[in-house]
């Protein structure tokens, strides 16, 4: 058992041991770029002192789940355990999702990190309890039919029907597995083409142009595919965002998110964000992982507040509150 340095940062500290389990002799990799050069270096200035590490710094990608240079693709295939300390999320990427396939790689997503995350907030988590959690929900988490409501005006129905809980620990513990700590959920993607009604947005949405919402966003969504965005300055940003890729995939909606680790709150950072209990974040565009087939150039999540989930006629959460 390696023994750690008293004044390691306790977020640190639970990245090498609750949320990874690194052992001594396992090579390790840190993926960062230009705007988050301070996470990666701070993540690499504790990691070099007790395992095999690497540093690779790259260009910034253009949003999430986009690809990252040729060079962290090969790195990937050789390391052990990789923190990817980025601005936007390599998750979706097909490098990420086939290195991972590999069975190697223990995948652990920094990406949007602020220091302060490493001193409180969900990396402080019990996370053999927060897997009990998503456990337990995740047995109700599925079904044919999928009703969203929220105080904010949210109203959305989508069939579920063949789809299976994706789950996102916290953790990376497995070869092959990903996750993305302090974020904890079960999420699921929706057939394509069924979404219809409303969603409003407010919460956040983790992207550098947004985060914290100062008013709602609401999104008519039909057909499975958001057609009309509505709201104030930052619903123009999000219009802009997505029309600038041209690509009508991006408007797809492909992920159920709900948030199951109690010491999240709302702050501004993808991780606490998509992982804060009582809230859930619709992802869109790229569903690959979630058992679709849209090859999307982006995923972006949006979090509601204060859900309240039926799965046929299964109440799962109502007004933010656990039922099952």
């Amino acid at each position: 058992m390696i023994e750690f340095s008293k004044d390691m940062p306790l977020g640190i500290k639970q990245l090498f041991t609750s949320v990874t389990h690194l052992k001594k002799g396992e090579k390790v990799l840190v993926v960062t770029d230009d705007h988050k050069r301070e996470i990666g270096e701070f993540v690499y200035k504790y990691a070099k002192e007790y395992f095999d590490t690497t540093m690779i710094v790259m260009t910034p990608r253009e949003g999430h789940g986009a690809e990252p240079t040729e060079a962290v693709r090969a790195a990937l295939n050789a390391c052990d355990v990789a923190f990817g300390a980025t601005t936007m999320s390599m998750y979706h990427s097909k490098a990420r999702l086939e290195t991972s396939r590999n069975g190697r790689l223990r995948w652990v997503g920094l990406q949007d990190y602020a220091l302060h995350m490493f001193e409180e907030g969900g990396l402080t988590a019990d996370f053999d309890e927060v897997r009990e959690v998503i456990d337990r929900v995740s047995q109700y988490y599925q079904g044919t039919t999928f009703t969203l409501t929220a105080p904010g005006g949210t109203n959305m129905v989508c069939s579920i029907e063949g789809r299976k809980p994706v789950f996102d620990y916290g953790t990376s513990r497995e070869p092959g597995s990903a996750s993305f700590p302090p974020n904890a959920e079960v999420a699921l993607g929706p057939v394509e083409g069924t979404a219809n009604g409303v969603l409003v947005f407010d919460g956040s949405i983790p992207h550098p142009l947004l985060n914290l919402l100062d008013e709602p966003v609401t999104c008519k969504v039909e057909g499975g595919y958001i057609t009309e965005i509505t709201g104030g300055r930052e619903a123009d940003i999000l219009r802009k965002l997505l029309a600038d890729f041209n690509d009508s995939s991006v408007y797809n909606i492909a992920e159920l998110g709900l948030g199951l680790n109690k010491e999240n709150y709302l702050c501004g950072h993808m991780a606490p964000d998509e992982g804060s209990f009582g809230n859930i974040h619709i992802g869109i565009g790229k569903n690959l992982n979630f058992g679709g087939h849209v090859d999307s150039p982006l995923h972006l999540d949006l979090v509601i507040k204060d859900v309240t989930i039926v799965i046929d006629d299964h109440t799962i959460m109502k007004d933010g509150v656990l039922k099952v």
